[in-house]
């Protein structure tokens, strides 16, 4: 896999940031604790709680999802879950998101919104600082998109201590502006990097990665 540089000239390229492997790329989403429950369990999404016709977003920002959930304290967002899925699946599913709104009858949508960052907190510590100069990507799928999601799944694991230990660090950052509180919890963070997704220059460009 080719990593991208960090950075782009053009303002109107972005840059997609994520943890990635040889083997697949990492996302985040935030559920209830019943459908959290049963994902863990099963690997893959489900039960009577999961409806997989219905828009989800994935979002491989660990930061952003945690501004989204409010560190996973918010009504039915409890639950922080890292989800891995397989280049060539994510590649399959970007291929066929349009980017920003006006774009009805889509089944998927790409939009860039003000990254996060997951080393500082933001005003009075309640949530991630935002990053006007950065981007991060979500990506929303619904329908036989979703459902091609969660048939791509490769792995679940349930992160939701972790986003409670970030919100505690921030929490004393605000108050006490300590900038050692976060060190012990950066062995656990993830590493998210540039990522280029396996697509062609054209879609590339229509979901302005190039």
């Amino acid at each position: 896999m080719q990593s991208p540089s960090d950075s782009s000239s053009d303002p109107r390229v972005q840059v997609f940031r994520a943890e990635w492997d040889d083997e697949g790329v990492f996302l985040y989403q935030a559920f209830k604790h019943e459908i959290a429950d049963w994902a863990v369990e099963h690997q893959t999404f489900g039960g009577e709680c999961f409806n997989p016709d219905r828009m989800t977003w994935i979002k491989p920002s660990f930061a952003w999802v945690l501004y989204r959930s409010g560190y996973a304290t918010k009504f039915n967002q409890e639950r922080i879950l890292k989800i891995k899925i397989g280049h060539d699946d994510l590649a399959d599913l970007l291929s066929k998101c349009a980017c920003g709104d006006g774009h009805g009858g889509c089944l998927g949508r790409v939009q860039w919104d003000p990254e996060r960052d997951i080393m500082m907190p933001g005003k009075k510590g309640k949530e991630p600082r935002k990053m006007c100069r950065r981007r991060a990507i979500q990506i929303g799928l619904s329908q036989k998109l979703s459902r091609r999601y969660v048939e791509s799944i490769i792995s679940i694991e349930d992160v939701t201590e972790l986003a409670h230990r970030v919100r505690d660090a921030h929490s004393v950052l605000a108050k006490h502006s300590k900038s050692d509180v976060m060190e012990p919890l950066c062995r656990y963070l993830p590493e998210e990097r540039p990522y280029m997704p396996r697509m062609s220059k054209r879609v590339l460009s229509n979901l302005a990665l190039i």
